[in-house]
């Protein structure tokens, strides 16, 4: 009985320790698997992520989801080389879709260099004529092609459960008498929805452009936004703002042009989380129902 009894009392220390040991096990495991963790270690093959790239005062973005890759924006004709470096170490050789906003040299600079080193599937383009450098080159590499899609009217399509709907000006005529910025305001905006989560792409639309996309009373609410024309400040951008209501917004722009500020405390302001490719790339991890931004060092 004396030897059962010492038996007894080493194993209950012993016993209880392993069963703490257990518990902690099982707190640790669970206690640290936040949403936002879920999205930092989800694999590609199961999140939507977006890659808006340090271009400088320029803009690209990179969208990812499963196989497919899209893109939005092609930066300067000097941006490639970030461009292409990008595709390759993330072993990107075939691009499902490309939507240029507008004919601005620093949207649609390295198109026709990504046109050459890319499997394109679908091009998508506003329906106007530019008189910007570039657009004539552009166009000279496009003509043959019978995946190129001129949007004059708002249209959809999608991969999966990821959705893209494209929304062209809706009044062209009226931006058009404005020479000098007809093509910030005729860029296209793009709605991307994967999941619960929405992201709005605005170009370089300005003042006039924000008007009409308000007046058409389209739903813009959404959980990300790029903001308009590298972070420029407008009469209605809070009027913009507050049809979108987003989580985090998004200024693609360097040190050389940054910012405006008013742009800038607006959102503040507004208690909207903001991020600035003049820092570096900025990735935006999307499950389901959980988005988070993170900042990449230059």
């Amino acid at each position: 009985m004396n030897n059962n009894k010492k038996k007894t009392n080493y194993l209950l220390p012993f016993t209880l320790l392993l069963l703490f040991a257990l518990i902690a096990a099982l707190y640790f495991s669970k206690g640290f698997n936040s949403s936002e963790n879920e999205i930092t270690s989800t694999s590609k093959n199961d999140s939507f992520v977006i890659t808006n790239l340090n271009v400088g005062k320029a803009d690209c973005a990179v969208l990812e989801y499963k196989n497919y890759v899209g893109l939005i924006d092609a930066g300067t004709y000097e941006a490639f080389e970030t461009i292409d470096k990008f595709l390759k170490d993330n072993s990107i050789s075939k691009i499902d879709f490309m939507i240029l906003t507008h004919y601005d040299q620093d949207h649609i600079g390295s198109a026709v260099n990504i046109l050459n080193s890319y499997e394109v599937s679908s091009i998508y383009l506003p329906d106007y004529v530019s008189q910007k450098e570039y657009y004539a080159g552009l166009m000279e590499a496009v003509e043959n092609k019978d995946n190129v899609f001129f949007i004059d009217n708002n249209m959809s399509f999608g991969y999966e459960d990821l959705y893209i709907d494209l929304y062209p000006a809706s009044d062209p005529d009226s931006l058009l008498e404005d020479s000098k910025n007809m093509d910030n305001n005729m860029s296209l905006v793009s709605m991307i929805t994967f999941g619960g989560k929405k992201f709005l792409f605005t170009g370089d639309i300005e003042k006039d452009r924000i008007k009409q996309l308000l007046d058409e009373q389209l739903d813009l609410s959404a959980d990300y936004i790029k903001m308009p024309h590298h972070g420029g400040y407008e009469k209605n951008s809070e009027q913009l703002l507050s049809a979108v209501s987003p989580e985090i917004a998004v200024i693609s722009t360097s040190g050389e042009r940054p910012a405006d500020e008013k742009l800038t405390a607006l959102l503040s302001s507004m208690n909207i989380e903001t991020y600035d490719t003049t820092y570096g790339n900025i990735v935006i991890y999307c499950n389901e129902d959980s988005i988070k931004a993170e900042q990449k060092s230059n």
